[in-house]
């Protein structure tokens, strides 16, 4: 009981004024000048703590509506935060489906436009450690892929198998210090050899200092090591060196398929596959 008393002292004292302040104050209107002037001298002793227990009663009520609707205001902040990361998760969603769309299409349209059967393949993993440059698709030979066969997209070449399992198969890009490819100047048809220099560049080497070639030249295939049909496009002829003191130009090409970003490709069947 006594730690009942201490613990809600302060409500039961507060309770005890405003009853006895009711009381006098509701007592008999009629009452003797003594009665009123007891019932005036107890509210004034009384009134200040009764004004004080008025304002700490309004500030906890407004403390409590404060408390509910920062309570209601922080839930909805939580659902509103939840439905803007999931509306944001489907657009990231929608985006990455609409980007595939877009690079299968274009892939249709090399279909299209090529006399060749082509097989769509996924990039399911990479090898550029030092100067290799290879990629792993998801065809192999129950897709009639083969090995030596050209691996494209619609921008140009990509590589060649090297490599065929039954269900993948691994391709050497044409950045590969170990790529080569017929090739020639659309512009001039001067011819050479694209080389890879394992980076993210290749080389155009025996073209005579004699030929013209400027910056800007597109290279294409030449068509005649019976891997890549004539007139795809290699690269783009980015710097140009003259030796003086040799038969041939050094020539730098950037290829025309950024390789850094394929996630699909295109293998070219032979005729009659």
């Amino acid at each position: 009981m006594s730690s009942f008393f201490r613990k809600y002292q302060l409500l039961i004292i507060v309770a005890f004024l405003i009853g006895l302040a009711f009381t006098v104050y509701s007592s008999n209107l009629k009452a003797t000048s003594e009665t009123s002037f007891l019932r005036r001298a107890i509210m004034d002793t009384y009134a200040p703590p009764l004004r004080a227990a008025s304002f700490f009663f309004t500030g906890l009520k407004d403390f409590w509506n404060n408390y509910v609707f920062l309570f209601h205001l922080q839930r909805e902040n939580s659902e509103l935060r939840k439905s803007l990361d999931l509306l944001t998760e489907n657009t990231v969603q929608m985006k990455e489906l609409l980007l595939e769309n877009e690079r299968l299409r274009k892939l249709l349209s090399l279909k299209e436009r090529s006399s060749a059967r082509l097989i769509s393949a996924e990039i399911i993993a990479r090898d550029v450690i030092g100067g290799l440059k290879t990629i792993m698709i998801n065809k192999g030979a129950r897709d009639l892929i083969e090995k030596d066969q050209a691996v494209v997209t619609h921008r140009g070449v990509v590589g060649r198998c090297i490599e065929v399992s039954s269900n993948t198969s691994r391709v050497l890009l044409v950045t590969d210090i170990n790529s080569s490819v017929d090739a020639l100047v659309q512009r001039t048809r001067s011819r050479g050899i694209v080389e890879g220099r394992g980076t993210s560049l290749c080389e155009l080497k025996y073209v005579a200092n004699t030929e013209d070639v400027i910056i800007g030249d597109l290279v294409v295939t030449a068509g005649l090591c019976g891997i890549f049909p004539k007139g795809l496009p290699i690269g783009t002829v980015s710097r140009i060196e003259q030796n003086n003191f040799g038969l041939f130009q050094h020539i730098e090409l950037k290829p025309s398929v950024d390789l850094n970003k394929l996630e699909e490709v295109s293998i070219l069947l032979p005729a009659g596959d």
